[in-house]
Formats: C-alpha cells, structure tokens, sequence
C-alpha cells in the first residue's frame, strides 16, 4: 500500500471568486434560481433598514441587489475567502455601488464589530451550516444586532440526505488540476463530512478516470469504488470544512434558545427542484422570464411546508 505523504484538512470551502460567480449567474445552475427567489424575500424584510451586513458574502450578489433595490444606506459584505472578497470589491466598482458598500475578510463566528452595528442581517447559499457550533454563531450575530433588528437566513434543507450514510462517492477533478476520488458522509446528528483521496495522475485509476469522456467534459462522475484500491493510488488525503445541517425545527429551536422573538421558518426551492427534476418545457419557460418565476415562488413560500421544501428560509427580528 502506498504511503500517503500527508492529511490536510481545509479551512476553506473549494470556491475561487470568477468561478462562483459564473455559476451563480448561469439559469442552468440551481444556485441561480434559489437566489434569485431569496433576493426578493431579503429585499421584503429588510425594505426599511439602513444598515446591513451580509454574512459570507462570497462574490456580493444578495449585497449587489440590496443596494440596488432597498433603501440600505450602508451595506458591510463578509467572507472568510479572500478570493471572493476580491471579486467582490470589483464587482462593487463596475457596478457603481462602491460608495454604499465595503467588503472584509473575516469568520462569521468572530465579526470585528461592536455590539448593535447593524438593522439587518442577510445570509445566503448555505453560509450558517459551515459556522459551527452554529448555537454559538446565533449569540454573535445576536450581538451584532441591534434591537428590533432582523436576521434572514437561506439554506438547504437536505431533505435528499439520510443521516447515518455515505450520502455519495464521485471522481472529480480539482481547482488545482488534481484528480480526487470524494467520499462524502452525512452523519447521524447532521453533520456532513466530505474526504477528498488525491490520486496519484500516473497510477492506473486516474489514467482510466481521464480517459472517461463525461468525467473529461464535467469535471466530475458519481462512480463507487473500492476504497482499498482508491488509497493504494493515494498521494495525500484531505478532510472538507465541516458542516451540519439543522432540520427546520433544530432551527427555529436554536434561535428561539438564544433569545429571539417571532422566529419564522419557512420552505422554499421549488423551482431547483424543477430544474434538478428535468422537465424541459418548464425549464425553457422559467428561462424565458426568470423574474416572473422568482415572484411566483416567492408568494408561494408560506403555503410551503418547511419539512420537506428543498430550501428552508429563517426569519428572526431581534429582542
């Protein structure tokens, strides 16, 4: 067996700013059509706020719509990846919105910020279920906040995934060019753990996985394999950031604990689910008039059952 030369374990997700961005604007990723749903449902709670804070900002886009949309005077963009704070501030500038913003390098367990700085507080794309222990995470952001001020989060429900199994097992290949053999748990208590085997690119699995032409044109393919014979070929192994996932009751528990007062859990991601789903006639109508679709769904949000709704949308005016 050989012998790995070293266990890395991240502290950051594997996002690069220019690439987020791309996917984020692109119809035919999900991400595109939950966000554009969850933008309207930050802009309806956050309408009358001065000043913001977008915690895990990544490339700015909910900051972007904010300042272009709502009546924030201010709005204050924070991400632990320095890549996409990068992106950021340039985005800021072409767009003409520099003056009412700024963006920081920080972790959302830690903000750099006095007690009470801020009317509102936005997070989108799953930021809140990487700042564990995330009870800990809710007093911070309480502390942030000032009183009568509001927290909207927006996050996967992972209602796909059954705890206490390998929830998928997937070739794919790295920002650095590397081929990975990923193997991705969903814990008992909801935490999601991801170990990434990095082949060695002359051994004979990565050979036979770059010569594989869906793996050549996507970057990835879902394929299980012996996981003796993935760490014979394994140069170096790495351990993902952690995450856990609350149900929509653990989360409306954790704010209720922490103090805040008319918590609100709603479901959301509809229209992912159509698109994840297929149906090309639906999917060719939402393209032709994305807007139409994201206030469609945004007024069907109440009448969705957080339980099983694909997203799950938190509301939280402060104490």
């Amino acid at each position: 067996m050989r012998s790995v030369s070293k266990v890395k374990v991240n502290r950051f997700p594997p996002y690069r700013g220019l690439e987020w961005n791309r996917k984020v604007s692109n119809p035919d990723n999900p991400n595109f059509w939950k966000y554009g749903v969850t933008d309207l449902i930050f802009l309806d709670f956050t309408r009358n706020k001065k000043l913001v804070l977008d915690l895990g900002c990544g490339t700015g886009g909910a900051s972007f719509f904010l300042a272009e949309h709502g009546e924030a005077e201010w709005i204050v963009g924070v991400d632990l990846v320095s890549d996409m704070i990068k992106v950021a501030k340039t985005n800021a500038i072409n767009k003409g919105v520099d003056r009412k913003m700024s963006f920081l390098i920080c972790d959302g367990r830690h903000l750099p910020f006095k007690a009470s700085c801020f009317e509102a507080l936005i997070s989108r794309g799953d930021v809140f279920c990487f700042l564990v222990p995330l009870k800990r995470t809710v007093q911070e952001l309480k502390r942030v906040l000032k009183s009568k001020g509001i927290i909207v989060l927006e996050m996967d429900n992972r209602v796909d995934w059954k705890p206490g199994t390998i929830i998928s097992t997937s070739f794919r290949k790295t920002l650095d060019g590397e081929i990975a053999y990923v193997v991705e748990v969903f814990t008992t208590k909801r935490n999601h753990k991801a170990t990434s085997y990095i082949l060695d690119p002359n051994g004979k699995i990565a050979k036979g996985v770059m010569n594989d032409s869906e793996f050549r044109e996507k970057g990835c393919k879902s394929l299980k394999y012996p996981l003796q014979q993935i760490k014979e070929e394994t140069l170096e192994i790495k351990h993902g950031v952690p995450t856990h996932w609350p149900t929509a009751k653990e989360l409306f528990t954790i704010f209720k604990g922490s103090g805040f007062t008319e918590v609100m859990v709603m479901g959301d991601g509809l229209l992912m689910k159509l698109l994840l789903d297929g149906d090309e006639t639906i999917i060719k109508a939402m393209k032709r008039d994305p807007q139409l679709f994201f206030e469609i769904e945004k007024r069907l949000v109440r009448y969705v059952n957080p339980e099983k709704a694909p997203t799950l949308i938190l509301r939280a005016p402060a104490p």
